[in-house]
């Protein structure tokens, strides 16, 4: 592995460490001390637990472990020199990632230690073999079996951890439940209660931002300039860097940077109203626009963190479902995981007219981020944006790209059946066509199905030439077949076109053509649109519920 050493302010130093000996457990207990030293560290280091320290969190990594099992499988060390290699792997893993992953690093190898015997056979559970901190610590340890190396080489490179995300459905009636209950039903002190979830709707939907920045927004966050309300975020440096670029410092003025984005002014009017609000009550212990005080009163179960923590937050989004989605709107909230169940003939769980999935804090962020891909956003500037290190971690956001599309669909369906709208065509010539409560209405009988091009209509075969005559994929067309069976063959096309553009993006920069870029953008983009449209058709059909 790669350890870092020694770090000073922009400069750190590493090491290349293939195994731990004396010299390795000198320098480990020497960057100890200086982390101690910081306060970062608050127990010795032969102490069975460490708490760790950040300004945000404290946590503790547990060093005990069944010892039984330990001298049962273990040959090579002894119970006590493996735990004191296992903390000096944790002591040059330190700097390199933030205190609660070092936390769940520790409780990893643990299980893997457990599921192997000691390294010894593949675990059962093969995804032990990819989680946090793992890759490293099993090249390191000298009594690891060959077939465990080789089974983590050969299936790392595959594995892909992808959110589950809700229920596309009850992203929107989330939406409409605040948006009512926030214009009609809430009071003053409901407000100041809730107005976090209320913000982060309507900022995160939008701008990719993680939770934990989203917490620390600084309190004065807005700044107006030329007519124009810029919004200043923490963003993370400890995210989208390799770990041999890492450099965390456990402090938040070293390890978040503040960044700025153009919002609307409805958004600095809410930012605005929360701030008047919340006057009267007392300042977090860090530079936040957010109060704790209020969440600390309102449960004796979460501790006082001095600010708005992550908890707090992750609480009150509970309380949300709880108090105003159950108990004042009457909806059942059921879990994501339900979505996974089958009934006896295999047909996927389907929510009924007062249920609604519940949605995760994280979810917004990958929304937002399949929403700029959806939209045309250049997939480098959304690397960017996002803070990821590599374009390959922004795909991963494609594995729930057919939701958002559904999404999307079922917002201009919504949309058709109150007034008549127009949609921007992407295939064909550019132009527009209309959606109207009805539906399209001019069309002409083709083979297998209807036509509602316009163009084709007058003799002009401009449309058909667009789609190279494959009237299946044309927005155009309303097939007789199985909606569901062209809608699979859209959802395919838009999933090949995804990886075709992540191969352009991950070939050799002197390998690219920027022609070929352009050309496989506006191909993803039109197998977008044409997928919606499917979609949009299927609603009015009545069988978008059931998929």
């Amino acid at each position: 592995m790669l350890a870092l050493i020694t770090q000073n302010k922009n400069i750190s130093r590493h090491k290349v460490v293939s195994t731990i000996g004396a010299e390795e457990k000198n320098i480990a207990l020497e960057k100890f001390k200086i982390y101690q030293k910081d306060g970062v560290i608050q127990t010795e280091f032969n102490n069975d637990a460490w708490l760790l320290h950040d300004e945000k969190d404290t946590v503790t990594l547990d060093f005990t472990f069944d010892e039984v099992y330990v001298k049962k499988y273990m040959n090579h060390y002894s119970v006590t020199e493996f735990k004191e290699i296992f903390k000096c792997y944790i002591c040059f893993c330190i700097g390199q990632y933030v205190i609660g992953t070092l936390q769940e690093l520790v409780y990893n190898i643990k299980e893997l230690l457990y599921n192997t015997e000691c390294l010894t056979k593949i675990p059962t559970k093969r995804y032990l073999l990819f989680k946090t901190g793992i890759q490293d610590f099993i090249e390191l340890m000298p009594f690891t079996s060959e077939v465990i190396i080789l089974e983590e080489e050969r299936y790392k490179y595959n594995y892909v951890k992808r959110r589950d995300l809700a229920e596309y459905q009850s992203y929107f009636l989330f939406g409409r439940i605040l948006e009512e209950y926030w214009k009609g039903n809430a009071t003053i002190d409901d407000k100041i209660f809730f107005y976090p979830i209320y913000l982060w709707w309507n900022i995160t939907m939008i701008l990719p931002v993680r939770v934990t920045e989203f917490t620390l927004i600084p309190k004065e966050c807005v700044e107006v300039r030329n007519g124009v309300p810029y919004l200043k975020i923490r963003r993370s440096k400890m995210k989208g860097n390799t770990s041999r670029n890492r450099n965390i410092t456990y402090k938040i003025d070293e390890d978040y940077k503040i960044y700025e984005y153009a919002v609307s002014n409805e958004i600095a009017a809410m930012i605005s109203d929360y701030k008047r609000l919340v006057k009267g009550y007392k300042e977090s212990n860090i530079d936040s626009l957010f109060v704790n005080e209020v969440y600390v009163n309102a449960s004796n179960q979460l501790k006082d963190h001095g600010f708005f923590h992550t908890n707090h937050f992750s609480r009150l989004l509970d309380q949300f479902y709880c108090d105003v989605i159950e108990k004042y709107y009457n909806y059942r909230v059921i879990p994501k995981e339900k979505l996974k169940e089958t009934n006896i003939v295999g047909e996927a769980y389907k929510l009924k007219v007062n249920e609604i999935v519940k949605i995760s804090l994280g979810d917004s962020r990958h929304i937002a981020m399949q929403n700029m891909l959806l939209n045309g956003a250049n997939i480098l500037m959304a690397k960017e944006i996002t803070g990821h290190e590599n374009v390959d971690m922004i795909f991963h956001y494609s594995g729930n790209m057919k939701n958002l599309i559904k999404c999307k669909a079922y917002s201009l369906f919504e949309l058709s059946k109150r007034k008549e709208i127009i949609v921007e065509a992407v295939v064909g010539n550019g132009k527009e066509f209309i959606i109207s409560g009805g539906g399209l209405t001019k069309f002409v009988e083709v083979d297998e199905g209807k036509c509602f091009s316009t163009l084709f209509a007058q003799g002009n075969l401009g449309d058909c030439y667009a789609v190279a005559g494959d009237c299946e994929i044309c927005k155009y067309f309303q097939g007789n077949k199985n909606r569901k069976e062209l809608i699979k063959k859209q959802e395919l096309k838009v999933e090949e076109r995804l990886k075709r553009l992540k191969r352009w993006i991950s070939s050799e920069k002197e390998y690219r053509n920027t022609d070929e870029y352009v050309i496989l953008k506006s191909q993803l983009k039109a197998s977008v649109e044409n997928l919606i449209n499917a979609y949009v058709e299927e609603l009015g059909g009545g069988d978008m519920h059931d998929k």
